[in-house]
C-alpha cells in the first residue's frame, strides 16, 4: 500500500491563523509517540480544529466520535474544509471514509439479552457469601428467591449488570465485545477494514461507564489487526472522580491530561469574551417551607419517641460508651528509602531524634477516676467511627443536656446534629435495635416510612440515599423562576436592546410528588413564569425543549412569522390548555428550530431562550449570548463548564461583550428548623472548578467560589448555614451590588501577557487581636517569672560573693554564674519563643508554615527544591484576620500537599495519628516543669494541634516535625495516639484542637 494511501490526510490544509495556544499543543505533542493525546481546553478554544490539524499531522483514516449530532455535524463540516474534498469526509456508518464522525451512540448499544446474568448471579452470591452465609447456603437463597420473587431477583441481577459493566475493564474485554449488540459489533469491524488508525474522542468527559469501554474495545480490535491506534481526547472539563470506577474507565483509556489551556488564557488572548460569575440567592416560597417544616416536624416527633428515653437513648449512649478495647500490639513500620529508620523509644518516652521525643501515655494500670474512663471510651467511639460517633454525640447533647456524659462531649458535637445525622442514626438504630426484635414490627415500618420522607431507603442492607424531597423541593423552587425574573430584569435595565439571555433548567416538567403543592417545575413552569411576571413579560422569549416550543400569546404576531421566515414551513400557535398566556407552536419539528432561534437571538427579534440542559447544555453556539441563568441541580465540573461555555463566545455584533454567568441558589432562612442545606452545597460544587475574576480582588484570577462570592458574602453564607445570630440570606446575595460590564472587562486586562501558570495558596483566617494560641500568654508570663528569678538570684549572689573572703567568694560567684547560666538561658530561649507566639501572630504562622514545608520536604512528600514561601496578610476587619502562605516556583501538585497539610494543621483535629501539644515540653526538666505548672493555672489547661496526615505517616518524620516545632515555633509536646492508652487524650484534643475553623486553600492563575 503506497504511503498516500496510507496516510490520506497529510493532504490536508489549514490556510487560517492559529491562536497562541493551539500553536502551542501543536508544537509540543508528539502524534507519533504511541501514547493517547489528552486536551483539555474551554469551549470556544478551538478544540475542533486541534482534533482535525493533529489527525492531519498523522496523516492516518480518522474515526471521530461526538456526544451529539450537532457537534458531529459541525466535525463534518471543519473536516470539509481542511479535507476540500466533501468525498473525503462521512457521517455515515455504513460507508466510512478517509475521516469518519460518528456520535458515541453508535456504538455504544448494549445487547438486550442481559449478557451479564452469569457474573451478576456469581457477584451476588460473593455478596451473600461475605454476609456470613455458606456458598450452598447462598446458592439455595438465590434459587428460592427466583422462584418465589422472579421480580426482585430480576431486579437485583440487573443493578449487579450495571455495576460489571462500569468495571469490566478490569475483567475480560471479550465479554464487553460480546456485550454489544450485532449491529455495534459490525460497526467496529467495518472501520477495522476501513483501516481506521486515529480515535478521536470530542468531549471526552463523556467517557464513563460503558461508552470508554466500547471505544476500549475498538482499540483492542485495531491492535490486533496489527494497527497503531492513537486516541486524541478533547474535552473542555475532566470528569469528577467521585465515581471511582467510571474515572477509572476514563483515565485507563486516555492517561493523564497532555496539555491544559485555562479559560483564563483563552480570555486573555481575547479569543473568548470576559465574563463574570454571579449568585443569586432565594428563599423558598411560603408553600414550599411549609411542606418541609411539616417534614421538620415529623422527624423532631420521631426524635421525641425514638431517642429522648428508654431504648433509644441507651442507644446513644452504647455507641459513646462502648466496651474498653485491648491494646493493640506496636505494628512493625517497614523501611523507607532514603529514611532512616527511627531511633527506639525509651522507657521514659523519650526518642533521641534531633532531640524529640513522644510523651508517654498514662500508666496503664486501672484509674479511679470515672473522667478518664469516659473520656477513654468516647475516644474508642471516635476512633473507630468518626462520623456515627459525632452524629450520636451530637442527638446526646440534645436529648439529655444535663446527663454527666453530655459534658465529656467534644465541643464541636456539643450541638444540634444535622438532618442527615439524625436520619442516619435512626437508621443504625432500626438496623441493631427494632429489626432484630419480632415484636417492634410496627416500629420499623414507622422507621421506614420516616426515612423515605427523607430520601433514605431503610432495608435489611442498611440506609441508603435514594429520592431527597428536601433536595427535590429546593432544587426545583418556584421562588427561582421568580429569581430568574429579578435577573432578567436586573439585566435588561444595564443592556437595554443588547440582552440576550439563556434560562437552563433540568427538565421540560418535574414533578413534585412528594409536595404536590406547586404542580410541575421545569423549564414548561418557567416560561410560563417569565411570559407573566410584570417584570419580564415585556421580553420576547420563546420556550424550546425536545418536545415543546412555545410563545406568549403577546409577542405571538411577531416571533410566528420570524419562526416561519428562518424555519422555511408554516408554523402556528394554538393555545395552551395549562397556561392561558402562551401558545403552542406547531410545525417546529426536527432539529432546525435551535438554529433558528440561534438566528433570532443574533438578529435581536428574541431576547430570552428558556430551555433544558440536555438541548443547550453543550454543544450548542449563539454568540449573541451574555447572560446565563443556572437553574439546574447539576454540579459536576464538566457540566458546569459546559454550561457556562454557553456565553463565552465572542459576539461579531458586540466587540465589548462581557458574559454574566448566574447561579441561582435556594437557601432555607436561618429560623427553619431543618439543617439541610443542599442547594448551598450544589453552589460549592458548581464553583469548584470554575476560574473567574476574585470578587475582592479583581485584578486576581482564582477557582472556587471566591470568584463568585466575595469574603463578607462567603462569611454571611457560613452563618445562614451555622443559624448564627443576625444570619440573613440578604447578605449573601448579589442581585444588587453586580460590578458594571466595563469594569469587569477591564478587570481581566485583555491582550496583556501572562505566565499562564496555576498556584494554590493556603488561606488561614482566625481572630485578630488574640495570639495563635489561647495558651501562649499564660506560658509567656510563667517563663519571664522563672527566668527572672533564675537570673536574678545568682545575680544577687554574684554581688555577694564581693563581700566574701576572695577564696569564698570566687567560689561562689563562680558557681553562682555557671548555674544562672544553665538555668536561665533555657528559661529565657523558651520565654522568648513563647512571647513570639503570644505577640506576633504573623511571625508564628509563617515559621508553622516554614516547618509544615520543611518536614514535607524532609518526608519526601514534596519535591520541588526551588519553592520559596510568599507571605500576605491582612486585616480582614475589626474581629478577624486573614493570612494567605504560597509556595512560589513549587509544582502544583506539591503546593497542593502543602495547603492541606497548613489546613490540617491550623483546622479541627478529626483523626491523625500524631498531635502537638503547644506550650509544654520546651527542652530541660525545669522549662517544662515551668510549663507543666502554667497549664495547671489556667482554665482551658491544654491546646492541640494535629500533626499533617502527610508527616505523621511514619514516626521518623513526625520525630523530625516536632524537634523542628520547637526550635522554630515554640515548646510543645508530641503525643502519638496508637492505643487504648490514649484514647482520653484524644477526646481531650478534640475539644481543645486547632485555632481555625476557616482554614482553606486557593487557587489563582496568573
Amino acid at each position: 500500500m503506497s504511503t498516500e494511501s496510507r496516510r490520506p490526510l497529510s493532504a490536508w490544509r489549514f490556510d487560517g491563523t492559529l491562536r497562541a495556544y493551539q500553536r502551542a499543543a501543536l508544537d509540543r505533542v508528539d502524534v507519533d509517540a504511541g501514547e493517547p493525546l489528552h486536551l483539555v481546553a474551554p469551549p470556544g478554544a478551538g478544540k475542533t480544529l486541534l482534533g482535525l490539524l493533529l489527525a492531519a499531522r498523522r496523516g492516518r483514516r480518522t474515526v471521530v466520535f461526538a456526544p451529539t449530532t450537532a457537534i458531529r455535524a459541525q466535525w463534518v463540516g471543519a473536516a470539509r474544509v481542511l479535507a476540500n474534498d466533501d468525498a473525503a469526509v462521512s457521517d455515515d456508518p455504513d460507508r466510512p471514509a478517509d475521516l469518519t464522525a460518528l456520535t458515541y451512540q453508535a456504538i455504544s448499544v448494549v445487547d438486550s439479552s442481559e449478557p451479564f446474568a452469569a457474573l451478576a448471579h456469581a457477584r451476588w452470591v460473593d455478596e451473600l457469601i461475605a454476609d456470613d452465609r455458606t456458598p450452598d447456603q447462598a446458592e439455595k437463597w438465590l434459587e428460592a428467591l427466583s422462584q418465589s420473587n422472579a421480580a426482585a431477583y430480576g431486579r437485583g441481577i440487573r443493578s449487579r449488570s450495571r455495576a460489571l459493566r462500569r468495571t469490566l475493564a478490569r475483567q475480560d474485554a471479550a465479554a464487553l465485545t460480546a456485550a454489544l449488540h450485532p449491529r455495534s459489533r459490525e460497526l467496529l469491524e467495518r472501520l477495522v477494514e476501513a483501516g481506521v488508525e486515529t480515535v478521536v474522542l470530542d468531549e471526552c468527559h463523556h467517557l464513563l461507564d460503558h461508552w470508554a469501554l466500547v471505544v476500549a474495545a475498538l482499540v483492542a480490535r485495531l491492535r490486533a489487526a496489527g494497527r497503531e491506534p492513537l486516541v486524541i481526547g478533547l474535552t473542555a472539563t475532566l470528569p469528577s472522580p467521585d465515581d471511582a470506577n467510571e474515572y477509572e474507565n476514563y483515565v485507563s483509556l486516555l492517561g493523564e491530561v497532555d496539555l491544559e489551556v485555562p479559560v483564563p488564557a483563552v480570555v486573555r488572548e481575547g479569543d473568548l469574551a470576559p465574563y463574570r460569575d454571579l449568585v443569586h440567592v432565594v428563599e423558598p416560597t411560603g408553600e414550599e417551607r411549609a411542606f418541609l417544616s411539616a417534614h421538620a416536624e415529623a422527624l423532631a416527633e420521631a426524635l421525641r419517641t425514638t431517642f429522648a428515653v428508654g431504648a433509644g437513648r441507651e442507644f446513644l449512649r452504647a455507641v459513646l460508651q462502648p466496651p474498653a478495647p485491648s491494646a493493640p500490639a506496636d505494628p512493625l513500620e517497614p523501611p523507607v528509602e532514603g529514611v532512616s529508620a527511627p531511633a527506639s523509644v525509651a522507657p521514659a518516652g523519650r526518642s533521641a531524634v534531633d532531640g524529640a521525643e513522644i510523651e508517654p501515655p498514662p500508666p496503664a494500670a486501672e484509674s479511679s477516676d470515672p473522667d478518664a474512663a469516659v473520656d477513654a471510651a468516647l475516644s474508642a467511639a471516635f476512633a473507630v467511627d468518626f462520623a456515627g460517633a459525632e452524629a450520636a454525640a451530637a442527638m446526646f447533647s440534645v436529648v439529655a443536656p444535663d446527663d454527666p456524659l453530655t459534658a465529656g462531649l467534644p465541643a464541636v458535637a456539643r450541638r444540634a446534629p444535622t438532618t442527615e445525622e439524625t436520619l442516619r442514626l435512626l437508621g443504625r438504630y432500626a438496623l441493631d435495635r427494632v429489626l432484630p426484635d419480632p415484636a417492634r414490627a410496627d416500629d420499623w415500618r414507622r422507621l421506614r416510612r420516616l426515612l423515605a420522607d427523607f430520601g433514605f431507603a431503610l432495608t435489611d442492607r442498611g440506609v441508603r440515599r435514594t429520592r431527597d424531597p428536601i433536595d427535590t423541593v429546593l432544587a426545583s423552587s418556584l421562588s427561582k423562576d421568580r429569581g430568574a425574573c429579578d435577573i432578567l430584569a436586573r439585566e435588561r435595565t444595564e443592556l437595554g436592546d443588547r440582552l440576550r439571555a439563556l434560562v437552563v433548567t433540568d427538565y421540560v416538567t418535574h414533578g413534585n410528588v412528594h409536595g404536590g403543592l406547586l404542580g410541575s417545575a421545569g423549564a414548561v413552569r418557567t416560561f410560563s413564569i417569565v411570559a407573566t411576571d410584570a417584570v419580564t413579560s415585556a421580553l420576547r422569549a420563546i420556550l424550546v425543549t425536545s418536545s415543546t416550543v412555545r410563545v406568549a400569546v403577546r409577542h405571538a404576531d411577531t416571533l410566528l412569522p420570524a419562526l416561519a421566515r428562518e424555519l422555511g414551513v408554516p408554523v402556528t400557535g394554538e393555545p395552551c390548555p395549562d397556561d392561558g398566556a402562551v401558545l403552542e407552536v406547531r410545525g417546529t419539528t426536527g432539529s432546525g428550530v435551535v438554529g433558528a432561534v440561534s438566528r433570532l437571538l443574533a438578529d435581536g427579534s428574541l431576547e430570552v431562550v428558556v430551555g433544558t440542559r440536555g438541548l443547550f447544555g453543550e454543544g450548542w453556539d449563539c454568540p449573541a449570548v451574555n447572560t446565563l441563568i443556572d437553574l439546574t441541580a447539576v454540579a459536576t465540573a464538566s457540566a458546569t463548564q459546559q454550561l457556562r461555555g454557553r456565553t463565552l463566545r465572542r459576539d461579531p455584533s458586540w466587540p465589548e461583550k462581557v458574559a454574566h454567568n448566574w447561579t441561582v441558589s435556594a437557601l432555607l432562612p436561618p429560623d427553619s428548623l431543618l439543617d439541610a442545606q443542599p442547594d448551598a452545597a450544589r453552589l460549592r460544587r458548581k464553583h469548584a472548578g470554575l476560574w473567574g475574576l476574585d470578587a475582592d480582588h479583581p485584578d486576581r484570577i482564582v477557582r472556587g467560589l471566591p470568584a463568585a462570592l466575595g469574603r463578607e458574602r462567603r462569611r454571611a453564607l457560613d452563618e445562614v448555614l451555622e443559624k448564627a445570630p443576625g444570619a440573613s440570606l440578604e447578605r449573601v446575595d448579589a442581585l444588587t451590588s453586580v460590578p458594571p460590564r466595563n469594569e469587569t472587562r477591564s478587570a481581566w486586562r485583555i491582550g496583556s501577557p501572562y505566565d499562564d501558570r496555576e498556584e494554590l495558596s493556603a488561606v488561614v483566617e482566625r481572630p485578630a487581636r488574640t495570639p495563635v494560641f489561647s495558651t501562649s500568654v499564660t506560658a509567656e508570663r510563667a517563663l519571664g517569672g522563672w527566668f527572672g528569678v533564675s537570673a536574678g538570684a545568682p545575680a544577687a549572689l554574684i554581688a555577694l560573693s564581693f563581700f566574701l573572703p576572695p577564696v569564698a567568694g570566687v567560689a561562689v560567684g563562680g558557681v553562682s554564674a555557671m548555674i544562672g547560666a544553665v538555668v536561665a538561658v533555657p528559661l529565657f530561649s523558651a520565654w522568648r519563643r513563647t512571647r513570639r507566639q503570644a505577640r506576633d501572630a504573623a511571625a508564628t504562622l509563617r515559621n508553622m508554615a516554614h516547618v509544615v514545608w520543611t518536614a514535607l520536604s524532609e518526608s519526601g512528600r514534596v519535591r520541588s527544591p526551588l519553592a520559596v514561601a510568599m507571605w500576605e496578610g491582612e486585616r480582614r476587619d475589626a474581629d478577624a484576620t486573614r493570612a494567605e502562605i504560597r509556595m512560589a516556583h513549587a509544582s502544583l501538585a506539591d503546593q497542593r500537599t502543602f495547603a492541606i497539610a497548613l489546613e490540617e494543621l491550623c483546622g479541627p483535629i478529626r483523626a491523625p495519628r500524631f498531635v502537638l501539644e503547644v506550650d509544654r515540653g520546651g527542652g530541660p526538666w525545669w522549662v517544662r516543669g515551668v510549663l507543666e505548672r502554667a497549664g495547671r493555672s489556667r482554665s482551658r489547661s491544654r491546646q492541640f494541634v494535629a500533626v499533617p496526615s502527610e508527616i505523621g505517616r511514619r514516626r521518623a518524620d513526625a520525630l523530625r516535625f516536632h524537634s523542628a516545632w520547637q526550635v522554630h515555633v515554640g515548646p510543645a509536646v508530641l503525643h502519638e495516639l496508637d492505643g487504648p492508652e490514649n484514647l482520653s487524650l484524644l477526646a481531650e484534643a478534640r475539644r481543645t484542637g486547632g485555632f481555625s475553623g476557616a482554614a482553606r486553600s486557593m487557587m489563582r492563575w496568573s
